[in-house]
């Protein structure tokens, strides 16, 4: 047994829970300070301890839990985690959902808050929408709908200048941006819908 051998010790307090210390086995952190191991009768592993590298880690073939604050008052901090310096990461690695609910839901940033997604982002708001800002600034090809959202473009179009303040002006911004911008396609039937309007 070479001498990095001589410093492990391994106690085991049944077949499937044992407690290891100084094993000089590298990992991708360094060589381990302690471990803690245990197994079910299934097969399942939990395994959490301390590396030379100084990260502690926590593996579970199942279910992770954590249930805090049972005797703390209404409103009080149940569980926290903290990031000194660097990064909180939370992945779901395969089809899981990354799901936080709560009474009220506050993201505070320094800087920058940064959505991205791959496909549809939906906000559904049970009363209304707020949003206050310096300058705000929205990128849609396409918009839909009486109500859809007209680029600058489209605004200082001819069509909707023309109309602006008066009773068509809402129909003639939809028009416009319906049909994807000025032109020629549509105009007779929308001069006809805007001048009903007026009357």
């Amino acid at each position: 047994m070479s001498h990095k051998f001589s410093k492990r010790r391994v106690e085991s307090y049944s077949p499937d829970f044992r407690l290891e210390t100084a094993n000089p086995q590298m990992g991708f952190n360094g060589a381990g300070v302690y471990d803690f191991y245990g197994r079910t009768d299934n097969g399942d592993i939990s395994l959490q301890g301390l590396c030379q590298g100084g990260i502690y880690h926590f593996y579970n073939d199942r279910t992770i839990e954590i249930v805090a604050g049972a005797k703390n008052n209404r409103g009080s901090v149940d569980v926290c985690i903290t990031g000194m310096k660097g990064s909180v990461v939370i992945s779901a690695m395969e089809n899981g959902d990354v799901r936080v609910s709560g009474k009220d839901i506050v993201f505070d940033a320094k800087n920058n808050i940064k959505f991205k997604c791959g496909e549809n982002f939906t906000v559904d708001a049970g009363n209304k929408v707020d949003i206050k800002s310096k300058e705000a600034y929205l990128e849609a090809p396409h918009s839909y709908g009486p109500d859809c959202i007209a680029t600058e473009f489209n605004a200082n179009s001819m069509l909707s200048r023309v109309y602006s303040g008066l009773a068509a002006e809402g129909i003639a911004r939809a028009a416009v941006v319906g049909a994807g911008g000025p032109g020629l396609v549509g105009v007779e039937g929308v001069v006809s819908t805007a001048v009903k309007a007026l009357s």
